[in-house]
């Protein structure tokens, strides 16, 4: 038995972010029925942007954040389209959206209406920016909410000639941000079933991006002053990347320098520096004079020998380091397969595809399927018949517009 068996979950949200938390909360054993206008989730389309397909054949794009989902495809704008959502949701555990405020309120989605009327009701909202002040109906997505707002693009840019703000990659803070609404959904789940009511859990990409942002926001502050971004020269030289022969880079990381002070010089073969009084302590390596006399001694050497030499010297010496993967390498990395981090899918168009999958593992409720995101309606006719609609009560609906069936 999956730990969220018999929760059931009403997934009213579009693109990554409150999709991401769905997805997450059916791995983890809820049933989670996503419900879609006729119009569907542009997120389905998106595909295209990242040069790949975008039909229910073959939509990877779409797939990671809706796996393992049902869908059932209603419009809220006619009545029986709401009634059909309310009855859905009288049945339900929990209820996700990433519909910004006022609307909510106009559909009387809002907390306090949902709350009303169905008192144990947990309440999952995702917006750009937190629900007061003044940006709490502005519209957000993670490039912008998440990564321009926490200051990343603008203090990590390396400020020379011609320089400009990374382009920043879509989803990190949308997938994070459906992780953590995961979290919060599962702790109002603890407690109703100590209290018996309900609850409203609120995230937001831009409240996520201060909390995964708070060693940099706080170290800038008066009185510690830290500046951002260090030049190359102001980097630890023991906490940097380095271009190999083969153009390949590694990145070390040794925080214990007198503890692998010497095992790390000996792989490096580079005994001179073992010895050299300047960098025998951790604090003469942090030294700003000695910073870059270290650096270039290690860059001469890394672009010395290939990246397959560093990286097999490094692991027997247990130094903590790695390759800078690419993103093709990550995917299909024998690691990620070992702790089935990606999943080997093979779409009905008959591609196969690595595909990523929520890393939380539970062990006791094994290894949760992954079966890719359902059609648009293509669950209709069994939710509501299990809502206790007619066959021909259903086949009504759909002629009105009310629903959309497979």
């Amino acid at each position: 038995m999956r730990a969220l068996e018999g929760i059931r979950v009403v997934e009213l949200a579009t693109y990554v972010a409150a999709p991401s938390g769905g997805r997450v909360l059916a791995d983890w054993g809820a049933e989670v029925i996503k419900v879609e206008s006729p119009k569907m989730d542009i997120w389905r389309n998106y595909g295209k942007t990242f040069n790949g397909p975008a039909n229910d054949d073959e939509n990877p794009i779409f797939d990671v954040p809706n796996a393992n989902k049902k869908n059932i495809c209603l419009d809220l704008k006619v009545p029986e389209g709401m009634e059909a959502l309310h009855r859905l949701l009288a049945t339900a555990d929990v209820f996700i959206t990433n519909n910004r405020p006022k609307p909510l309120k106009r559909m009387g989605l809002d907390y306090q209406s949902l709350k009303a009327k169905h008192p144990r009701l947990i309440c999952g909202y995702v917006t750009g920016y937190g629900e007061e002040g003044p940006e709490a109906d502005s519209p957000g997505f993670d490039t912008v909410a998440y990564w321009a707002k926490s200051g990343f693009m603008a203090d990590m840019r390396i400020n020379n000639p011609g320089s400009y703000p990374i382009y920043a990659p879509g989803g990190v803070g949308d997938n994070s941000c459906g992780t953590m609404l995961a979290g919060g959904i599962c702790a109002a789940l603890y407690a109703r079933d100590r209290t018996g009511k309900g609850d409203k859990v609120s995230v937001s990409l831009f409240g996520l991006a201060t909390w995964v942002m708070s060693l940099m926001n706080t170290s800038v502050q008066p009185p510690y002053n830290y500046q951002y971004p260090k030049t190359r020269f102001e980097g630890r030289p023991i906490t940097l990347p380095y271009e190999c022969g083969d153009g390949e880079w590694i990145m070390i990381n040794i925080m214990e320098w007198e503890r692998y002070r010497d095992a790390f010089c000996e792989a490096m073969e580079i005994p001179e520096v073992a010895s050299d009084p300047r960098f025998q302590t951790s604090a003469g390596v942090g030294k700003l004079e000695n910073r870059g006399p270290l650096i270039q001694i290690l860059e001469e050497k890394f672009r010395s020998k290939s990246s397959d030499y560093w990286d097999e010297r490094l692991t027997k010496a247990d130094i903590v380091h790695s390759r800078l993967a690419h993103f093709r390498d990550a995917v299909v990395s024998e690691q990620a397969k070992a702790n089935h981090y990606v999943e080997h899918i093979t779409c009905p168009s008959g591609q196969d595809y690595w595909l990523a999958r929520p890393c939380v593992a539970l062990e006791e409720g094994g290894l949760p399927p992954y079966e890719l995101a359902h059609a648009l309606g293509q669950d209709s006719r069994e939710i509501l018949s299990q809502l206790g609609y007619t066959p021909e009560e259903i086949n009504a609906l759909a002629e009105k517009g009310a629903i959309k069936v497979k």
